[in-house]
């Protein structure tokens, strides 16, 4: 009984955490089965619950008909000695991580009921790219002088969840964050993946527009915690809308910054802003919520 309680507190408590999180999985290994290990079940026996995870991303500022593809090999659960399978493609499947915007790449199957410490991503580096119109670039994983030509990259998204609660589903979100990832370098394109995860995550969304009503483009939204830290970002598309995902449940500062550096030294400027101080706004986070600021005056 004391497992099933512990389980069901877990299933309800937010986690997310914000950085820079990828490792390259050697040469000869097949990515979606290596290391493999089975999560211990509290419970005793070997019962398997239902688990949704849901991938989305943010816009990448002043960046028109650029897609950024990756090849997904499948999706592991961690734990603290390893990982376990939970989905595995037989061809990579080949995903623009900037259509996951407004809707999300989902992942709905069953695991083992355990402790986990996050999810996660097996990317395919030869079926990655970036294309901008009709050129097509490799992606190189990692910084410039620290770059990885592994063939599968891990992209791990940390958050610790319960699977065996008696709530039901288990949800967690993602948000690979390309804007905060993506580097152009002498040429090349890096990237260094900045990701975000939650369980029971809600969401925040509106508009950015400056005193005529002109929609803002390439504002960066951030959401900061109690503490000060930044749990995630985004930028305003061309028509000034933005949404924030993959936010635990709790207090925010929304905050609208003009000009961002982003994780990986790309500064983000802002399209029809006016002059002086940005927008801020204090909210406050459910589970599962939907949030719409409307329109925040920059």
């Amino acid at each position: 009984m004391k497992a099933v309680f512990l389980l069901a507190a877990l299933g309800l408590t937010a986690c997310s955490t914000s950085g820079s999180a990828f490792q390259a999985i050697p040469n000869g290994t097949t990515g979606a089965t290596s290391g493999v290990r089975e999560a211990q079940d509290l419970l005793g026996t070997a019962p398997r619950f239902q688990l949704n995870i849901a991938l989305f991303d943010a816009p990448l500022a002043n960046m028109p008909n650029v897609k950024v593809n990756v090849g997904l090999d499948g999706v592991q659960l961690l734990t603290k000695s390893g990982s376990v399978p939970f989905i595995t493609n037989a061809q990579p499947q080949v995903t623009n991580l900037l259509d996951l915007q407004d809707h999300a790449l989902n992942f709905n199957g069953k695991a083992p009921g355990g402790l986990y410490t996050g999810v996660r991503l097996l990317v395919n580096s030869a079926n990655s790219n970036v294309t901008i119109g009709k050129a097509t670039f490799p992606i190189v994983w990692g910084t410039p002088g620290h770059a990885t030509t592994s063939p599968v990259i891990a992209v791990d998204f940390a958050c610790a969840f319960g699977l065996g609660a008696t709530n039901g589903t288990t949800k967690l979100t993602l948000d690979f964050n390309v804007m905060q990832s993506v580097r152009f370098y002498n040429g090349a394109i890096y990237v260094q993946p900045s990701v975000t995860a939650a369980n029971a995550a809600g969401q925040v969304k509106g508009d950015v527009k400056n005193a005529a009503g002109i929609p803002v483009s390439s504002a960066t939204v951030i959401a900061r915690d109690a503490a000060g830290r930044i749990v995630n970002s985004t930028a305003t598309k061309s028509d000034g809308t933005y949404v924030l995902h993959a936010l635990p449940p709790g207090m925010y500062k929304i905050e609208v910054r003009n000009s961002f550096l982003t994780a990986t030294g790309e500064t983000v400027t802002a399209v029809n802003a006016d002059g002086g101080a940005a927008p801020s706004q204090i909210v406050v986070l459910s589970p599962e919520d939907d949030l719409d600021l409307n329109t925040l005056i920059d």
